[in-house]
């Protein structure tokens, strides 16, 4: 039985519509918070060290109802726009749209990106109950890494990451579990936790940090031994609510999404509420991440955040 949820009607309403303008100009300054704002169609960018609002990545143009944005081996940042199934690309130096990377081949409902130790990306489809796999170069589908519904997988969701253990971490959205599985093969490795609406995960100092949209906190595990070791942001703290995207930035804070359109601050060590970042352009935010300044020697990914509820058939 079909049901319609806030999501899927968001998203009927936001597609193809929006206020903002797009930003092409070419970066100045320090490092950057990227939003992936759902119910915008849009990227926001705002200054990591001040939290003043920059500008807006190409919204609804190419983008629509972002799940996740992350900075690729090659530098570039790769948005899941879930809304047209499709993987686009920006220069972040310019922030200027680079390419559809991937439409079509099977990609329905794209969330969560990542890549294996190859190159080749991974990205996970929620609706499909998958993970599929795709040239890291080209684009150029490489099959379904792991099938429909394997593991139990279900609602397979935007914090799908490769972990320091080398294997594919999937939040499974609708079973309320993170399933692991082998990022070369897809063979399912098994349940790593139960988490109430699992989305995005963070990994450091020898622990996994996962949102919890229904427990509105920020949960924490052993990575090796899977044993929970509390909330490590306290369910409703600074008056989080449907806490979907986090990052750990170099600033010492923890960034996470609330669904009343906020990015709140965390203490990155303790977990106490430092503020709010910023409340301005936010639509219904799904994922953050950090962009270092043009200054820095390279690119690196860091991690990003999330998303409201969804309709499954």
């Amino acid at each position: 039985m079909n049901t319609l949820s806030r999501r899927s009607f968001v998203l009927a309403l936001a597609i193809g519509a929006t206020s903002l303008a797009p930003i092409s100009s070419a970066r100045a300054g320090g490092d950057e918070l990227l939003v992936c704002n759902f119910g915008g169609n849009s990227v926001t960018r705002y200054d990591l060290a001040t939290g003043a609002y920059i500008g807006t990545l190409d919204p609804a143009a190419n983008i629509q109802g972002p799940l996740c944005a992350r900075l690729g081996p090659d530098g570039l940042l790769y948005v899941t726009s879930e809304g047209n199934n499709k993987v686009v690309r920006y220069d972040p130096n310019t922030w200027t749209y680079k390419d559809t990377f991937i439409t079509g081949n099977g990609l329905t409902q794209p969330t969560g990106l990542t890549w294996d130790k190859n190159g080749d990306l991974l990205v996970s489809s929620f609706d499909g109950d998958s993970i599929l796999k795709f040239d890291g170069t080209t684009g150029a589908s490489k099959g379904t890494l792991v099938t429909a519904g394997q593991g139990a997988l279900n609602g397979a969701d935007n914090g799908t990451i490769v972990g320091p253990d080398g294997a594919l971490w999937v939040p499974s959205y609708w079973n309320n579990r993170v399933i692991r599985f082998n990022a070369d093969t897809g063979a399912t490795i098994g349940q790593f936790a139960t988490v109430a609406r699992p989305r995005v995960m963070e990994f450091r100092s020898g622990a996994m940090f996962i949102t919890s949209e229904s427990n509105n906190s920020v949960r924490k595990y052993d990575i090796a031994t899977g044993q929970y070791l509390g909330n490590f942001v306290a369910s409703g703290s600074g008056g989080l609510t449907t806490p979907i995207g986090m990052t750990f930035a170099p600033d010492g804070v923890l960034y996470v999404t609330s669904s009343n359109n906020k990015v709140l601050k965390y203490d990155a060590v303790s977990g106490a509420f430092l503020g709010q970042f910023t409340s301005d352009h936010i639509d219904l935010p799904t994922f953050v991440t950090v962009v270092p300044s043009p200054a820095a020697a390279s690119l690196a990914p860091l991690a990003l955040l999330a998303t409201p509820r969804r309709r499954k058939q």
